[in-house]
């Protein structure tokens, strides 16, 4: 999920269809389960019609959902170092990595503080029928440092989750 205002977390892209763009690259922008806009690449045939040579991407937002929110708080910075472990994972080539990452929040805990997916992999020495997810966790704690058997124990919770909820394999 990518942050489009500074709240984290407040909109998603979810695939989706529209009359004049390209299918297979159209997202619907979605907050709190509404759609809000959409963005995606303009259909091949309508590019040709407007005598267009240069694929075009398109977007269209509610611009009150945007404007829409919170100021941010102030929250100290902590005296504690992070501790950042990197996961690859094959799974389905149709699981969605949002799905995915909204798992691993659910069950890394309340040291989780940063989930990045950094990379995406099909091909060479994957099966056709699925795809490579690489995911950067950051872990850390306002009030000491966490130790390796701290992290380690979250780390473990989330591989045995994706192992248990979509079949994921760890990838070497």
């Amino acid at each position: 999920m990518l942050a489009l205002t500074r709240a984290p977390r407040s909109f998603e892209f979810v695939a989706g269809e529209r009359p004049a763009l390209h299918p297979g690259q159209t997202a619907l922008i979605t907050r709190k389960g509404q759609v809000v806009g959409y963005i995606g690449g303009l259909h091949p045939t309508v590019q040709t019609d407007l005598g267009l040579n240069t694929p075009l991407l398109v977007c269209e937002i509610d611009l009150e959902a945007v404007l829409e929110g919170t100021l941010p708080s102030f929250a100290s910075l902590s005296r504690f170092p992070e501790v950042r472990r990197d996961l690859a994972v094959i799974v389905d080539k149709s699981l969605p990595a949002a799905e995915l990452m909204a798992n691993v929040r659910s069950v890394a805990g309340a040291y989780l503080t940063d989930l990045r997916l950094f990379d995406v992999y099909e091909g060479k020495g994957i099966d056709p029928k699925r795809k490579s997810l690489a995911l950067g966790l950051t872990f850390r704690d306002q009030s000491r440092t966490l130790s390796d058997e701290d992290v380690n124990l979250a780390v473990n919770q989330v591989i045995d989750s994706l192992e248990k909820n979509y079949k994921a394999e760890l990838r070497n």
